[in-house]
């Protein structure tokens, strides 16, 4: 028994430490554009999917909640943008970029390694091509989704404990 017990926790923990690496590119040179891709242990092959555009259509499931509440409680994450941005207009342009690093120092003191290498260009066309990866482990992806679902939890017990008695 103790063997059998030692195999499954070194599994689980093997299995916490597996590297996924998700990437994206946004493109708007023939028309808006993005991909997807997802890759286990390397960033070539899911930056490889991510560059397989396709055209941005508008839907969104019903029911779904967006994940920024799971991505905030994220850390250790390695997280890498890079590309150009052009807006047509110098000044927004720089403004953008500005944003842009503004937000990797916000992040990179709560999510961990931030890299963003927005190159501006000044030149009169609009152009934006960017590329962005996301480096982290199953289990720090597990534990943020349970710390999520704790605070639903909390927050629904919350509700009715603050509802006064009408006896």
């Amino acid at each position: 028994m103790p063997i059998l017990l030692t195999a499954i926790l070194e599994t689980l923990f093997y299995l916490l430490s597996v590297p996924l690496c998700a990437a994206f590119a946004l493109s708007t040179a023939d028309g808006v554009r993005w991909g997807v891709g997802v890759s286990a242990f390397a960033l070539r092959p899911a930056l490889r999917r991510a560059r397989e555009y396709r055209p941005i259509t508008r839907r969104r499931k019903s029911g779904t909640k967006p994940p920024w509440r799971v991505i905030m409680r994220l850390r250790g994450a390695r997280i890498r943008l890079r590309g150009r941005l052009g807006l047509g207009d110098a000044a927004a342009t720089a403004l953008a970029c500005g944003a842009l690093r503004g937000l990797a120092a916000a992040l990179g003191a709560h999510a961990g390694r931030v890299e963003v290498d927005v190159t501006p260009v000044f030149a009169g066309d609009v152009c934006l091509e960017l590329t962005g990866m996301i480096r982290l482990r199953t289990g720090q992806i597990m534990t943020a989704i349970i710390k999520n679902q704790i605070d639903d939890i909390h927050r629904r017990i919350a509700k009715w404990t603050n509802i006064p008695l009408k006896a």
